[in-house]
């Protein structure tokens, strides 16, 4: 585990949980695999995401070069988009339509952002999402692919692409810089003491020297500045709740943030920092 310290007093005026709760562990659906990769019926659950995380750098470059709108009202969404071949890589299997769902607690906005993905990623990742359609991209005449559009709701639509970059590339590195504000060197400082990777990605960090620095580089209103980190953390923690994703690593970089923040928070209350 990081080094961990609990704040030395209760935050005034603020009700958020000390730490964010995990829901109980469920596998993902095999049946949501063999309905769009077929020949992995046997492969073991996380065999095929070991395969995933491998490839995770070819189908991230698949999914940038699909050129599609961030966003679109609903209204004007098509049935697919057409996406031009990239050498070497395969197309995205869907351009996900991510919406806010009503009890986030928002008005509903028109706008949803669009995601292009690999039908197989979220299969393999995301034990409630709902059975994915079959999709084999079809070849228009000039060459492009076909896409077609699947709409998916989540809590926060516009913490999903954070989340989806990091199931699809398996990269800690990118998604703790969508989390915490520190020089990534704070982070990925080599593990030391005998620390082993079972012991978890930030045995070797100190919680509190993170949380200082945080609290002390926050620009204008620190309480606000920390604020706000805790909204995109809550934001993406609630989407993988949500879709059940239960990744080790996803879980220990949204309690390592959470802890930081509450920790730097604490500083800037008390006049620490």
């Amino acid at each position: 585990m990081y080094q961990h310290q609990h704040p030395a007093a209760p935050l005034p005026n603020l009700q958020l949980p000390r730490t964010l709760n995990r829901p109980a562990f469920t596998e993902v659906q095999r049946d949501a695999i063999l309905a769009v990769e077929p020949n992995l019926g046997q492969v073991p659950f996380e065999y095929i995401r070991k395969g995933l995380h491998a490839r995770g750098e070819e189908l991230m470059a698949s999914i940038n070069a699909a050129k599609v709108p961030p966003q679109l009202p609903r209204t004007r969404l098509p049935a697919s988009f057409d996406i031009a071949p990239t050498h070497g890589t395969p197309p995205p299997t869907h351009i996900l339509a991510v919406q806010s769902s009503p009890s986030s607690g928002r008005p509903v906005s028109d706008a949803v952002f669009l995601v292009p993905t690999h039908h197989i990623v979220l299969a393999a990742h995301c034990a409630h999402i709902p059975r994915l359609p079959v999709s084999r991209p079809q070849t228009r005449s000039s060459g492009a692919f076909a896409v077609p559009v699947m709409p998916l709701v989540v809590p926060h639509a516009e913490a999903f692409a954070p989340l989806h970059a990091f199931l699809v590339a398996h990269r800690l590195d990118r998604l703790m810089a969508n989390l915490l504000p520190v020089p990534p060197a704070m982070l990925a400082a080599t593990r030391t003491g005998g620390a082993s990777a079972a012991a978890g990605p930030f045995a070797h960090v100190s919680a509190p020297q993170v949380a200082t620095y945080l609290a002390a580089s926050a620009a204008g209103d620190k309480m606000s500045a920390l604020m706000a980190l805790t909204r995109t953390v809550s934001a993406i923690w609630r989407n993988a709740c949500a879709l059940g994703v239960f990744d080790r690593d996803l879980w220990a970089a949204l309690d390592f943030s959470w802890e930081v923040i509450l920790g730097a928070m604490n500083m800037v209350a008390t006049g620490a920092v």
